[in-house]
């Protein structure tokens, strides 16, 4: 949990006190941890008992939160958590394998394929999962890259307003 959590919990609690065991919950700490962290916030032992009035341990996690250090913290685990998502989104993206015969890549914008037709404003692709629609917009990359003037002429309707759209 993290502290503004932890600090709601409290709170929306009752409890006059809180002893470690409650502190190693909340914090997810071991006994020892748990113990010096009581002391750190002000603490005390009451016979093998280490207890926290419940009013000082909130106010000790608000002025933690308002500081600057915590603001910076919080920030530093905000744009590891977004660059580690992208990474995770990277390496799936990554893992897709995309068929490719180049003996069957089109030369032409006129021969896109099956499932393809590229009309003045209007691209529409057929396609039964991912890879065949990558494997479709990579050839179809590869066919604007060998001719850019038709493909062009193509999606723009240059030239095109008496002809058929390009579709094999």
């Amino acid at each position: 949990m993290h502290i503004p959590e932890i600090r709601a919990l409290l709170e929306s609690s009752n409890f006059p006190v809180i002893d470690r065991a409650m502190v190693e919950s909340l914090f997810g700490l071991r006994r020892r941890r748990a113990i010096e962290l009581l002391h750190c916030f002000g603490g005390f032992q009451t016979g093998q008992s280490f207890l926290i009035e419940r009013l000082q341990l909130i106010e000790e996690l608000k002025s933690i939160e308002g500081g600057v250090d915590f603001s910076a913290e919080s920030r530093r685990r905000q744009r590891l958590s977004e660059h580690l998502e992208q990474v995770r989104r990277w390496r799936k993206a990554k893992s897709v394998v995309i068929e490719v015969d180049r003996d069957a890549l089109p030369a032409r914008v006129k021969r896109l394929g099956d499932g393809v037709l590229l009309q003045p404003g209007n691209l529409h692709i057929e396609f039964s999962g991912t890879e065949e629609l990558l494997t479709k917009l990579f050839h179809l990359s590869q066919a604007a890259a060998n001719d850019y003037e038709a493909f062009q002429a193509a999606s723009e309707g240059a030239g095109q307003e008496n002809r058929r759209p390009l579709l094999d």
